[in-house]
């Protein structure tokens, strides 16, 4: 009986076996299919181009990296409030770009908050500006270009988080001091602390203005009616431990009546701090409102269609639900664990960020207002414990509603390990239909703190190839070596594949002046100059003027080359700095050998080269 009961076992287990082969081979099947369809859906072939550009912020690498979308390709690094030798950028202590940044603060940065110029609620193309949370200073960037055309430290503040920009005119950029300080009185004392918000001329990024309070402000956002903007204020208690910034059980949302601010600015009602008009709140009655919140809030975002302000609860499963309008609090939707912030797909569909649960979860904001049940829509794990989220557009009126990229703080096993520091891990999702869609996970350098996508469309015809040829520009045919004293200014030009002047002589000591013009017409064509020696690297685009300022000061040659490779001739492409003995006789001659020159390097007779 026994021997029968076995082999009735043994029977079925041949019966059930290609059953559960048949389960797994289908789940196999049905996922080796979403991997394809997934690959197939970010996929740009070789000579065709993404759809949109993503800006991500740089954080402690203080750039801005830029990313092709839905490719996830990597394109370039906007080196902003760091030098970065490769590019040219800032590493030449004489150069313009080094000047501007050690002007305003340390040689370092940590970007945090991209925003995008916008016209009539859509993006422009125009300016790009970013915050350096630990130096106080904001940048602008020329979309025209990709490159920085401005950058200024906001007095007064400490800690320059939220930045964003004041709609629907971009008349300012706002930005919140996260760190309570005392600016008036450079005081100790945590009792005379306070935040400011400075509002900077959108343009010069000269601080017009600054509203003052007890507290902080976090993360800010704009209404759409030019009226309001608002912040996150996660420590209303004014503490000075993390103990105490989580004391009460409410914090805020603060809401700062713009016109009426400046209504007080035009009527003094004002105290120059520093130099800069600064309004205390508690004296100009309605410029800021408090809207109680759950404690510690951190994500602050406006709807696409400007009704409802959205405050993330951090600490609470909540997200807030604010009357832009009105100030009232409508609704607290439960959301998940360590809601951090939202974006929009212009839908009436927000997706919020769980830092916790490691979620991006899709909700309805109506459904949520009027207390539907089915107000979630779906969930979708990221990896891991994802930070900002944004959607393309999700800061304008006329949200795309196609991608969202999730900034996640965390990579664990999603990358070949390269020691015990990580990738930062940034995952693309599909949310053009009722389900969202992972598709994507890219590395990138750290950290990506927030992003920004624009369609590729905006800036097709912004965005230049060649530079346009400035008054300022060494033209083909007029480098020249003129002296002042001790001071050398060579103005030279650089084409496949020539320097001109192809050498020049100071005397030791001289301080050079060097003014750099990339002749080339055509696009893609950048030239470098390295000295060897002397500490000097310069990258010039097309039509580009580069300047920096050096001394010579130790006898010899030193050769200078192009450092991008250019053409065939590449290599041969480099000159002479002949420094000599003061007082020396110095040849003038620009040409690229004087005949003695020739005469001594001419080939031996009897030699391989005759």
């Amino acid at each position: 009986m026994k021997n029968k009961n076995l082999l009735l076992l043994a029977a079925l287990g041949l019966f059930l076996l290609p059953g559960c082969d048949s389960d797994t081979t289908a789940r196999k099947q049905k996922a080796a299919e979403q991997s394809t369809s997934a690959a197939q859906q970010i996929y740009v072939p070789p000579g065709k181009l993404d759809e949109y550009y993503a800006f991500l912020s740089g954080g402690q690498s203080g750039s801005v990296f830029v990313y092709g979308i839905p490719s996830c390709r990597f394109i370039k690094e906007i080196a902003i409030f760091e030098p970065r030798a490769g590019l040219g950028y800032a590493n030449n202590p004489g150069s313009e770009s080094y000047k501007r940044l050690v002007a305003t603060g340390p040689m370092w940065g940590d970007t945090h908050h991209p925003v995008l110029s916008q016209t009539d609620g859509r993006y422009d193309g125009h300016w790009l500006w970013i915050n350096d949370k630990a130096n106080d200073r904001v940048a602008k960037v020329d979309l025209r270009t990709f490159e920085v055309a401005e950058i200024k430290l906001v007095p007064n503040i400490q800690g320059a988080h939220g930045l964003a920009a004041y709609l629907p005119s971009c008349k300012y950029v706002f930005i919140n001091g996260e760190l309570e300080t005392d600016p008036a009185g450079n005081s100790t004392d945590a009792a005379k602390y306070r935040s400011l918000v400075a509002f900077l001329d959108a343009q010069t990024l000269e601080t017009k203005f600054q509203v003052s309070f007890v507290g902080n402000a976090d993360i800010a956002s704009s209404g759409k009616d030019g009226r309001y903007v608002f912040m996150t204020m996660y420590n209303t208690e004014n503490a000075t431990t993390s103990e105490g910034m989580i004391e009460r059980d409410r914090d805020a949302v603060g809401a700062i009546d713009v016109p009426l601010a400046e209504k007080a600015l035009a009527d003094g009602k004002f105290t120059k701090v520093n130099g800069v008009p600064v309004i205390e709140s508690e004296k100009v009655p309605g410029v800021l409102t408090l809207i109680p919140i759950p404690k510690n809030p951190h994500g602050c975002n406006v709807t696409p269609d400007g009704k409802y302000i959205l405050a993330s609860g951090k600490l609470s499963p909540t997200v807030t639900i604010i009357d832009a309008h009105t100030l009232k609090v409508i609704a607290e939707p439960e959301v998940g664990l360590g809601p951090l912030h939202t974006t929009y797909d212009g839908r009436g569909n927000a997706y919020t960020s769980l830092f916790v649960d490691s979620q991006i979860v899709k909700w309805n904001i109506e459904k949520a207002i009027k207390g539907e049940r089915d107000y979630i829509v779906d969930r979708v794990d990221v990896h891991y414990n994802v930070g900002h989220t944004k959607a393309a557009g999700s800061d304008t009126s006329h949200p795309s509603g196609d991608w969202l990229i999730s900034l996640n703080k965390l990579s664990k096993g999603m990358f070949l390990p390269v020691g015990p520091g990580m990738p930062e891990s940034q995952e693309l999702i599909d949310i053009s239909g009722e389900k969202m869609r992972v598709v994507a996970a890219f590395p990138s350098l750290p950290e990506p703190h927030d992003a920004v996508m624009v369609h590729r469309k905006v800036l097709e015809n912004v965005v230049v190839q060649t530079y346009e040829i400035q008054p300022t520009a060494v033209k083909l045919g007029e480098e020249k070596i003129v002296r002042n004293g001790n001071k050398v200014d060579v103005y030279m030009t650089c084409i496949r594949s020539k320097f001109v002047p192809e050498q020049f002589e100071v005397h030791e000591g001289d301080e050079i002046h060097l003014h750099l013009t990339n002749v080339e017409t055509v696009r893609d064509m950048t030239h470098g100059v390295a000295f060897s020696r002397m500490g000097i690297n310069l990258a010039v685009d097309p039509g580009q003027t580069a300047e920096t300022t050096f001394v010579a000061d130790k006898l010899g040659t030193y050769w200078y080359y192009c450092t991008w490779f250019c053409s065939a001739l590449h290599l041969e492409m480099r000159g002479r700095l002949l420094v000599k003995p003061p007082g020396a006789e110095l040849n003038e001659y620009l040409g690229p050998l004087a005949k003695a020159d020739k005469a001594r390097n001419a080939p031996k007779k009897g030699s391989a080269f005759e």
